[in-house]
């Protein structure tokens, strides 16, 4: 129990509550089958919170407004604890809680207050590892992530203004790998060369490209000033996690006039596809076939709930739908179902943003 780490424990805590990506999940699963703390961690969360199920939802529907008041001032009271203290805290709520209803049970439910009173227990018991609940703090994210792609817009238009109506784009060729984010070679290839333009011209900073919800972006160290303006790329895919649209030489750099996709969260069908060596000159790009999981998939930045979209008039909407107008899916090309990482749209009304 003691081995299981604080980032372990909270994933644990997030696929039991039903509030994990599927990546998450995923770890939860592997910790549960190959360590032992936590299976104990697990189990013992299960057993303190098994005896919710009993209580009568329909006839006590309602939670008394004082007791939102005192649970929300609980948490928001964790927020000064050190880390260390949050997990001697959580350890020894769940051996409390396991304890109460091991040896009370018969009793401890007589009354709704004191079923309210264990209730309250447990969303403090939540919230020990954070200020406030984890949907709480993915509806921050969520909105913290359309605050960038404002941003970023904003950006896009103020760039448009300045260069005759044209996105940021720099000069690049059909059938190049628009998933190379990172390369330092010379000739122009990942689709993120783009936008990188308006970071190198101050049009947007580039934190405003990394969505805090996406757990790949999160503490990066700042890029500074001097070394912006010497590399070609962002420096690698951690510090852009949303997809543009793609553009090449038979594809224009025009800024739509009618209501369109431009950039989104991370497109899902291709962010495990490339293998990385210590020589990116030599990453793999593995091929991907369509399948009916990945034309449903979302984005991981918001577990999988759907994406923020940024369009041309500078709205952001955050969906759960891939296919749009025109019944086009923004993260695939019209008629194509294998990809190698150097496709491009048959059309301009073909909405593909990658990588």
């Amino acid at each position: 129990m003691r081995t299981l780490s604080k980032h372990q424990q909270d994933i644990l805590l997030d696929f039991y509550f039903d509030c994990a990506g599927q990546e998450e999940a995923d770890t939860a699963r592997q910790l549960l089958d190959s360590h032992k703390g936590a299976r104990e961690f697990y189990d013992k969360l299960n057993h303190s919170l098994t005896a919710l199920e009993n209580l009568d939802h329909q006839e006590h529907a309602s939670c008394p407004d004082h007791l939102v008041e005192k649970t929300l001032e609980k948490l928001y009271s964790h927020q000064s604890i050190t880390e260390s203290i949050k997990t001697d805290r959580l350890n020894q709520l769940l051996a409390d809680e396991n304890h109460k209803i091991v040896t009370k049970r018969q009793s401890f439910w007589r009354s709704f207050a004191e079923a309210v009173s264990v209730a309250a227990a447990i969303v403090i018991l939540s919230g020990v590892f954070v200020p406030v609940t984890r949907q709480m703090r993915a509806q921050a994210w969520q909105t913290a992530c359309q605050a960038n792609l404002n941003k970023i817009s904003q950006g896009i238009a103020q760039y448009a203004g300045d260069n005759q109506g044209t996105l940021p784009s720099v000069e690049t060729k059909a059938g190049n790998p628009w998933w190379k984010v990172g390369s330092t070679q010379p000739q122009n290839q990942s689709n993120t060369r783009h936008v990188w333009v308006m970071v190198k011209r101050n049009y947007v900073n580039p934190k405003m490209f990394a969505c805090p919800g996406n757990c790949n972006s999160r503490s990066l160290p700042a890029l500074e000033q001097e070394k912006i303006q010497s590399m070609p790329d962002f420096p690698d895919r951690r510090y852009i996690t949303y997809s543009f649209q793609l553009i090449c030489d038979t594809n224009k750099a025009v800024l739509p006039s009618s209501r369109t996709p431009l950039m989104s969260d991370v497109n899902p069908i291709f962010e495990k596809c490339v293998k990385l060596t210590e020589d990116y000159s030599k990453a793999e790009f593995n091929p991907v076939k369509l399948s009916e999981k990945l034309l449903k998939v979302n984005s991981s930045s918001h577990r999988g709930k759907g994406q923020n979209i940024m369009f041309s008039d500078g709205g952001v909407k955050f969906t759960s739908q891939r296919v749009l107008d025109q019944n086009d899916d923004i993260f695939t090309l019209n008629g194509r179902d294998t990809y190698h990482g150097t496709e491009t749209p048959s059309c301009d009304k073909d909405v593909f943003l990658v990588p």
